[in-house]
């Protein structure tokens, strides 16, 4: 009772402090006035950085909707918290998104968030680092080529959770170098804060961070020895898509257009804005970042950055072939004409 009491705690602490920094009233379950609210689950990792500057800039206003956070959840717990109406979307990797749906949920993706961006651009904004202990990159592991040599006879420790990007694009990289996926022992960790104490103690081989906490593998004393440019998959590496779920896009079209519309806007703008949209996030998550993603500038859906995940799920087969295809995961409804 306790831990059930300290976990409610902590949800309503993170409810006020979110409604705080965004202007929101938190005296009621929804905001007063005539916006119509959408809910979504508390985040302090990389995919926030959209959400505040949508908020902000008031993109959100201009299409008559309020973002309500709802207090913080494993990214696991996403599209359970939206098919019980207690949010109304989320985003995710399409590999995750296609094992529930074959699993039985009734959600949708009605447009990108994160996507690659090409080698031109700043290397901070790419999706991943892959990070070792100094003392394996003193033993040779200067590159991701390398592990397949290091510790031989025995698997390397990786932190991640499994069909997510962290297996996804690594994999891919792995097969790229010749470097077997078996190699690897996937130990589940939700958070990049998390795994990043946990490997500065030795207890993983590599690891895959995301921004904004490069500067915190950093300090902790780890080397990169490579990033999701290694995958070679251009904009799907690091595909992410928005979602709600059937029958809210059936009852409120137009505050999903309006969703798409908004976010949309402010990936633009934090493209271009890096500075401020770090600065933002930073403040929202309590940790100096210096860096975000890379966003889709466009309201379309690519398919072809969705199939390679639902491709590696069949070869792994955590799919059976043919089971689900990229028209289960997405809708082109909400794309600007």
């Amino acid at each position: 009772m306790t831990e059930i009491k300290s976990r409610s705690h902590r949800i309503i602490t993170m409810v006020l402090v979110c409604a705080a920094f965004l202007g929101i009233s938190a005296g009621s379950a929804y905001p007063a006035g005539d916006l119509f609210p959408i809910r979504t689950s508390t985040r302090f990792d990389c995919t926030l950085a959209p959400y505040l500057v949508a908020d902000k800039l008031g993109f959100f206003k201009e299409e008559g909707l309020e973002l309500v956070f709802t207090g913080e959840l494993p990214s696991t717990e996403y599209t359970t918290a939206i098919l019980a109406g207690e949010t109304d979307f989320a985003d995710h990797h399409p590999n995750a998104l296609a094992l529930q749906i074959h699993g039985g949920a009734k959600v949708k993706a009605v447009g990108r968030s994160i996507i690659e961006p090409d080698e031109s651009a700043d290397p901070r904004l790419r999706h991943m680092r892959y990070y070792v202990t100094r003392e394996a990159y003193d033993a040779g592991v200067k590159t991701l080529a390398d592990l397949g040599k290091y510790k031989e006879g025995e698997k390397l420790k990786s932190a991640g959770v499994e069909n997510t990007c962290e297996t996804f694009i690594l994999n891919k990289a792995l097969d790229r170098v010749g470097v077997s996926r078996d190699k690897l022992e996937w130990i589940s960790v939700d958070a990049d804060v998390a795994k990043i104490q946990a490997q500065k103690l030795n207890q993983f081989d590599i690891i895959g961070v995301h921004p904004p906490f490069y500067d915190a593998a950093v300090e902790a004393g780890l080397v990169q020895i490579g990033d999701s440019s290694d995958a070679k998959l251009g904009e799907a590496t690091g595909v992410y898509l928005y979602y709600f779920s059937n029958d809210f896009i059936e009852k409120h079209p137009n505050e999903v257009a309006g969703f798409v519309r908004a976010m949309t806007k402010a990936q633009r703008w934090a493209n271009a804005n890096l500075e401020q949209t770090a600065k933002w996030t930073g403040e929202f998550i309590g940790q100096d970042v210096k860096g975000n993603h890379y966003y889709s500038e466009t309201t379309e859906i690519d398919e072809e950055t969705v199939l390679p995940w639902i491709e590696d799920l069949e070869k792994t087969g955590a799919l059976p072939a043919g089971a689900i295809k990229v028209s289960d995961i997405v809708t082109h409804q909400f794309e600007a004409k």
